[in-house]
């Protein structure tokens, strides 16, 4: 197939093949995957607070029916359900199943990746949306008190997370997303460039696909709970089972779509080719060794990638650079900050009394307002205000410029993320308006986590160590999987233990940790005098530039 080049930098150039292709029909049939699957997720990201609430109500009622008669009972079970007590009862259940989830998900994503390498792409994405159904069911089941289930919820409702964690959860399924998404592009035209470039959403053909995935995510997400407003009836939208079970049917409907009618994406490798099996032997006698051997894989593939961070020595330069190190540590802690929004939604609920679909309605909003901010507002500043160049071979000036502006445009982010978190803390919590605006702030400066990412593979340029830059999105991945692992539980124990007097310090919690950040990133060095530039083989040329955050 003939190909024709687009120019996007004067020092990259790109392959764009037709637009009507094989492997674009393919490529377009994964995104009605990607659009109900956010959809199902929106329509029940409401719901599932609702239902942590009502298990965490129930468990503390039964505690209490001892103590009191039916009469006592039926007059304080409402205003039982709205305790602080309650609230911070639900915030421990949804770091339980956040933080399960996560792990299982960190484990076994790596397992699934590979078998999709193996067996083709279709397996993986079926196995995960049966992992995802089995999650929504167990919703469905918990919320029936007098059932075995209900009677046991807060137990049962750990059996959800498990199940679809042993498949890889939605880091399973975002990975072999993207693994589709680079089996329908031509090799050569996908690249570790575009990889760190994509999460920044820059507009041309390749790294478009990319930015296509995320902003039909966000879209997805934002339309869940409209759409669970016009499907059901009104007087059902307040009712969490009618949601999940729209979500059990939306799910159904893409499994049946990718069994019968979606292509798939990579041949299944032969026995023989199968290198993760050629490599080791099928069957050992000693399973004690097996589980030792797996145990110190994982811990070396959790530590490894984190060495990445670690102070270097620059060539021909004394000392050594702690850029990559500050990156890291500001990236990490504003990962770990994000996890206030958990916390926010159980704060909103608590504090306004908003219904379930009120709650989805505000969530829907955020994600709108993520997503203008991902495809519109932060494309236009970076063209805008980006450094350019008409050099092939960027020298260290314009370098040192690139990583000057990742550095201010995430400092930036950071900043005004932390401001709208403080200004909650500050402001009188009875205006929704004035919550739901700040909050609307805060998702605005989503840019941050893209333009740290894009930080750090510039930090990593102008040390003059670019071939590493794979080894460091995966230095990146884990760091993103650990945060993950403890941000629910470190806003679980401030919400649980403030809800009664303070439920505000959540946002004093985000507030320090991201302004903790930001002054990290003080400390990154953005001097001409401090970058190298290293010759490279001629097959890396054309990602000569390939760690700035413009195009």
């Amino acid at each position: 197939m003939e190909s024709k080049s687009i120019l996007v930098n004067p020092a990259i150039t790109f392959p764009v093949y037709p637009l009507f292709s094989f492997t674009s029909l393919m490529f377009h049939s994964l995104l009605p995957i990607v659009l109900i699957v956010s959809m199902s997720r929106g329509v029940t990201m409401s719901p599932r607070i609702q239902v942590y609430r009502a298990i965490a109500c129930r468990a503390l009622n039964a505690e209490e029916d001892s103590h009191r008669s039916s009469l006592q009972y039926f007059l304080t079970a409402a205003e039982d359900c709205s305790s602080a007590a309650v609230q911070a009862r639900a915030a421990r259940i949804q770091a339980s199943v956040v933080t399960l989830m996560s792990v299982l998900s960190a484990i076994a994503t790596g397992f699934w990746s590979r078998l999709g390498d193996v067996h083709g792409r279709k397996p993986v994405l079926a196995l995960f949306l049966l992992g995802a159904i089995c999650m929504e069911l167990t919703y469905v089941l918990v919320m029936r008190q007098e059932s075995l289930f209900g009677r046991h919820a807060e137990g049962f409702i750990l059996a959800g997370p498990i199940l679809e964690g042993l498949v890889g959860g939605l880091s399973s399924f975002n990975g072999v997303v993207h693994a589709y998404t680079s089996d329908c592009t031509r090799h050569g035209s996908r690249c570790v460039y575009l990889v760190a470039k994509a999460v920044l959403l820059i507009f041309c053909f390749r790294s478009g696909i990319f930015s296509t995935i995320q902003g039909i995510v966000f879209v997805g997400l934002a339309a869940g709970p409209w759409f669970s407003g016009l499907v059901l009836p009104k007087s059902a939208t307040l009712e969490v089972e009618n949601a999940f079970a729209l979500s059990i049917s939306l799910l159904l409907a893409v499994l049946i779509y990718i069994l019968s009618i979606c292509p798939e994406s990579r041949e299944p490798t032969l026995p023989e080719d199968d290198i993760y099996h050629s490599e080791r032997p099928l069957f050992t006698w000693d399973p004690v060794a097996v589980i030792r051997s797996h145990i110190v894989q994982f811990i070396k593939a959790l530590v490894i990638p984190i060495t990445m961070f670690a102070p270097r020595s620059v060539p021909g330069r004394p000392g050594k650079s702690y850029n990559l190190t500050l990156v890291g540590m500001a990236l990490f802690l504003y990962l770990v900050s994000i996890g206030v929004y958990s916390a926010k939604y159980l704060y909103a609920q608590h504090v306004y009394s908003w219904t379930t679909a009120e709650l989805g309605y505000y969530m829907s909003i955020l994600w709108i307002t993520r997503a203008f901010n991902l495809l519109v507002f932060l494309p236009i500043i970076i063209s805008y205000f980006k450094p350019k160049t008409n050099s092939a071979s960027p020298d260290s000036a314009h370098i040192a410029a690139e990583l000057h502006f990742d550095k201010r445009l995430a400092q930036a982010s950071l900043a005004v993320d932390g401001l709208a978190d403080a200004l909650v803390a500050l402001t009188p919590a009875s205006s929704q308006t004035l919550f739901t605006g700040l909050s609307c702030l805060s998702s605005f400066t989503s840019g941050g986590n893209p333009t740290l990412h894009s930080l750090a593979a510039v930090c990593l340029h102008a040390c003059g160590f670019s071939s590493e830059v794979g080894a460091l999105f995966g230095g990146l991945a884990v760091l993103s999987a650990i945060a993950h692992i403890i941000n629910p539980y470190i806003y679980a124990l401030t919400y649980s233990s403030t809800v009664a007097y303070f439920p505000k310090a959540i946002f004093v919690l985000a507030t320090a940790l991201l302004s903790s950040a930001v002054l990290l990133l003080t400390g990154v060095s953005s001097r001409t005098e401090d970058v190298v530039i290293r010759e490279r083989p001629p097959e890396d040329d054309e990602y000569s530039s390939g760690s700035g955050s413009a195009i």
